[in-house]
This record gives structure tokens, C-alpha cells and sequence, in this order.
């Protein structure tokens, strides 16, 4: 491989996986196998919150803080969770680490506890799981369904829309592109980017090689559909992939995948075996790259540098990675849903997709609920569902209270009062009513709950999961944090809306990234739509 240094990120994955951390000797003795100074070893290591450098408790419960999972009842499982590892230690004399961490992608399971690599739901779940550690646990993978989105009846039929596509040459590519312009795909990701306009752009660049990327590392709290595509549709995926690899003319195609999923690596590497068949005949290799942690690996150019075996900080832009991406060289990236929708735009038409949706609307959509639902989950709906449709669709709120609010698009959106819920789920009538598409996460809020509290628990994500490397965003959520901890505690200032109000501001104007620009998004939403009734300090 012409642009492949060696993989620090993969062998300290694999180093993690023998001892359980990342000993020193072991690094130098990486780094003289690579051929590379240690410095750039341990700048690595230090960086993804996946590695540690000391040796670790022989059972580690990992219990997701964020927002699902605290309306659900997280901290009353940590509890149960430090006194049952508690009890197991006493009983056996086997130490037990219980960590609190950021956003698991089960929000659909909360409050959601990681078991090694197994996910369970809840505090007794996971101490019956750690009484019998050495019990694989499938309990969780998701259960055979059908799609509208499949265009595939039965198994043997796959990839017949790549391959051909990779006979019809350039005037087939050309016609894809026409077809997913038509169709007015965007990504599915959060920024909303015509995937046409993507694709055209990567297969204009001039570049010595170029690559497709698959950004599955979703890791934003009220995000987890990109998980069952990956568990239930893994075959449209890899499709995608490849018809986006033909159409730009990359051979190789990387999916980037967080380390958490690791049932959905395996539904993934299944596939593998039976698409890498395929891609062998288009000249195509197919790769799956497991993410040593971290929200901001989310970010395309943060993504780019783990995958170039550095620290997860995102660039500068421009240059755009459909023009300087991987290696330098163009690269498309696309996120999971959006890889799943252009396989299906490509085997039956951009008419078949815009008939798909409702109100004017194009296309179907995979949304995550979350939080006050009786069913939360994904569902695949009409793209122009309304907000109250979907809701009512997951069962409604918990004994039939009312909505209060709506988070429609994730942790990176603001949140909607309940006089919105009758707005279709569509990237223009979320915009025009004061929100956002974003990843497609809908997260209800029941009456009675104090919006503060939730607000200040997003803030704190962002705050977890700033890189650092620019000021605005590392100083300016710290400071977020501190002063919503202020007023939730009854000691903040008169003024403390408004100096969240500028923060939002400066945030947005300075930071490097879309994490510092969105971090007070949330919060700032609800001093304007839901104001929070605590009284504040007059000075």
C-alpha cells in the first residue's frame, strides 16, 4: 500500500487486547519494530481514552452519564452498580472497576452498562453478566427485520447494483451521480451535505489514489441508529461503499468504527467475507478500522488522523477531505445511513426514493428515540414524519404525560418546545422551526422534568469530550459547566443566561470544530424557549 505508514493505533489496539494495557516495554519495543521514535508512540497512547498505562481490575463495568441514560435512571444503577462490585470483590476477591464514561450508543437500552464488550440494560443485568464472565452474551444483537429501505428479497441477490454499475462504465457512474442529485440525498451524519455534490467533487480531484471512508463512530448522546444498520443491513453498507469507491475511483474502502460496537463488528466482518468477493472484482479492498475511543473521532478530519496514526485533533479547513483527506489525497466520506440510502437511490431510482416520503417530503429515515417513550429504538419512517407521529409511534410518554420538549436531532441540536411537535422530520421544516435534522436522534422530554439539569448534562458531554487543542472550546465548556453547576446549586449570578449567551456565541465564531460550535446549542435553547424557573443570586 503506497499511503499506508506503519499502524500505531492497530497495534496498540492489539496490545490492549492481549494485557489489557499498554505496558512500557511493549512500546519501545513497538517503536523499534516500526521503526518510529517512541515519542510518537506514547503522543498516541495518550491521547484515546480506550488505552490505559496501568494494569486493570479483572471485571470493568463501564456505566454511560449522558443524557438517555441519566432520564433513565443512571445514577441510581451506578450506585447499585459500586455496591453489587462491591459485594462480587468481597465475595471472591475478584476486583471489579466501575467507570463512568461517555455515551455507550445504547441509549435505547438505558441506563446502559458495558460488560468487557457486552452491553446490558440496567444495574441486575450486568451483575448477573459479572457472575458469569466467562457466558458470551447475544442478548442484545439486533433481531432479524425487514426494510423498506432492502431492495434485496433474498440473500443471493446482493450487490447486483455494484457490479453493475462497474460495467456500465463512465456513463453508468455519471448516471449515478444524476440519480442521487435527483433524489436530494444528504448526509445522514448531522451536517446535511448533498451526497451528489460529495461524490461529484471526489471523483473530479486530481490524486495519485483516493479512498472512501465510512464514518461509523457515532457517538453523540440520543445517537444509535447507525448501530442497527451496521448489526441488520450490513450488506447496503458495504454496497455503498463500493458504488462510491467505483464512482470516484478509490480501491480502497475504510470503515471507521467505534471500539464499543464491537456486536456490530462482528455483523460487519461477517459480511466482509462475502463482500470482500465482490470488491475483489472491482478492484476495491475493504478494510474495518476500530477507533481507540473518543466523540471527536466523529469529526471527518479528526478522523483522518487516527486513521494516519496520530492524535484525533481535528484540522483546519480548507482544504476539504474530498480534495486533501486521507494521505493527502481526495477521499469521500460518508456516514453509515447515508452509505445505506445511496445503495438503495442506486437499485431503484431517485422517483422510487421521493415517493417514499410524505408532506412534500423525499425518502425514508432512520431515527433514534430516546428518553421518555414507552418503546424507545429505531424506526425507519417516511422522511416528513411528524415529531408527534414519531412519538407516538415508540408508545407515547411513560402513563400518558405530556411532552415538554423535544431534542429532534441529537445532542448537537436545540431543543423544541412542545408547541413544535407537530413539524415533519426534514432538514427544511426543522430548520425554519428553530432546529435541526442533525443525526437524526429524537430525545423526548416529559413535563415535570427540570430542562436545566438536562441542558447541564449535554454542556458536560462536550465538555468530557473536547479534544483541547483549541482554547475557545477547552476553556470556554469548562467554564459552561461551572457556571450551570453554580446555578443548579442555587449560587449563580443574575447575570449567568447572559454569560452563557455570549460563551454560546464566542464558541460558535472561534472554535475549530463543530463540537466547540454546537457545545452550548442545548442550553442556549432552553433559556430562550423553556426557561428554567430556579432563581438566581442577585448581586
Amino acid at each position: 500500500m503506497r499511503y499506508r505508514p506503519p499502524s500505531i493505533i492497530q497495534h496498540l489496539n492489539a496490545l490492549q487486547a492481549e494485557h489489557g494495557w499498554l505496558r512500557h516495554d511493549d512500546l519501545v519495543a513497538l517503536a523499534r519494530e516500526l521503526g518510529v521514535p517512541l515519542h510518537r508512540i506514547e503522543g498516541v497512547a495518550s491521547f484515546y481514552p480506550h488505552y490505559r498505562r496501568t494494569p486493570p481490575a479483572a471485571q470493568r463495568l463501564d456505566v454511560c452519564r449522558d443524557l438517555a441514560c441519566a432520564m433513565r435512571g443512571g445514577a441510581e444503577s451506578l450506585t447499585q452498580l459500586r455496591a453489587g462490585a462491591a459485594a462480587h470483590e468481597a465475595a471472591t476477591g475478584e476486583r471489579v472497576e466501575v467507570c463512568e464514561v461517555s455515551c455507550l450508543g445504547r441509549c435505547d437500552q438505558a441506563p446502559a452498562v458495558l460488560v468487557g464488550h457486552d452491553p446490558h440494560s440496567g444495574a441486575a443485568a450486568a451483575l448477573a453478566a459479572l457472575r458469569r464472565p466467562s457466558a458470551h452474551d447475544d442478548h442484545l444483537e439486533v433481531a432479524p427485520r425487514s426494510y423498506r429501505v432492502d431492495p434485496y428479497a433474498r440473500p443471493g441477490e446482493r450487490y447486483a447494483t455494484v457490479r453493475a454499475l462497474a460495467t456500465g462504465g463512465v456513463a453508468a457512474a455519471e448516471a449515478l451521480l444524476a440519480e442521487l442529485k435527483e433524489a436530494g440525498l444528504r448526509g445522514m451524519g448531522g451536517a446535511g451535505f448533498p451526497t451528489a455534490l460529495k461524490w461529484r467533487t471526489v471523483r473530479d480531484a486530481p490524486g495519485d489514489e483516493k479512498f472512501v471512508v465510512c464514518n461509523a463512530d457515532e457517538s453523540e448522546p440520543g445517537t444509535f441508529k447507525d448501530r442497527e444498520l451496521l448489526a441488520s443491513l450490513p450488506h447496503l453498507v458495504w454496497e455503498g461503499m463500493m458504488l462510491g469507491a467505483v464512482v470516484v475511483g478509490a480501491r480502497r474502502a475504510i470503515v471507521y468504527l467505534r471500539h464499543e460496537y464491537e456486536l456490530e463488528r462482528r455483523a460487519l466482518a461477517r459480511e466482509q467475507e462475502i463482500a470482500a468477493r465482490v470488491a475483489a472484482e472491482l478492484d476495491v479492498e475493504l478494510e474495518i478500522f476500530v477507533s481507540p475511543g473518543g466523540y471527536i473521532m466523529g469529526e471527518e478530519t479528526a478522523l483522518l488522523e487516527a486513521l494516519e496514526d496520530r492524535r484525533g485533533e481535528p484540522r483546519n479547513k480548507p482544504p476539504y477531505p474530498g480534495i486533501a483527506g486521507l494521505f493527502g489525497q481526495p477521499t469521500l466520506i460518508n456516514n453509515v445511513e447515508t452509505l445505506t440510502m445511496a445503495t438503495a437511490i442506486a437499485a431503484r431510482g431517485a422517483a422510487w426514493w421521493k415517493a417514499q416520503g410524505v408532506r412534500g417530503c423525499a425518502g425514508l429515515k432512520f431515527v433514534s428515540v430516546s428518553g421518555d417513550v414507552v418503546r424507545p429504538g429505531v424506526y425507519e419512517v417516511a422522511t416528513g414524519t411528524t415529531i408527534a407521529e414519531l412519538v407516538t409511534l415508540a408508545g407515547g410518554v411513560p402513563g400518558g404525560a405530556a411532552v415538554q420538549a423535544v431534542m429532534p436531532g441529537g445532542a448537537s441540536t436545540a431543543f423544541l418546545a412542545a408547541d413544535k411537535l407537530e413539524t415533519p422530520l426534514d432538514f427544511e421544516h426543522l430548520r425554519r422551526a428553530g432546529s435541526s435534522l442533525g443525526s437524526g436522534a429524537v430525545v423526548v422530554v416529559a413535563e415535570g422534568r427540570d430542562m436545566l439539569e438536562l441542558g447541564a448534562n449535554v454542556t458536560r458531554f462536550f465538555r468530557n469530550e473536547s479534544c483541547g487543542k483549541c482554547v475557545p472550546c477547552r476553556v470556554g465548556t469548562e467554564k459552561a459547566v461551572v457556571l450551570l453547576d453554580e446555578w443548579l446549586a442555587g449560587h449563580a449570578p443574575e447575570d449567568t443566561p447572559e454569560l452563557l449567551r455570549q460563551l454560546d456565541r464566542t464558541l460558535g465564531q472561534t472554535s475549530i470544530c463543530g463540537l466547540g460550535q454546537v457545545a452550548l446549542l442545548p442550553v442556549v435553547s432552553i433559556l430562550d424557549r423553556l426557561p428554567p424557573t430556579r432563581p438566581l443570586r442577585r448581586s
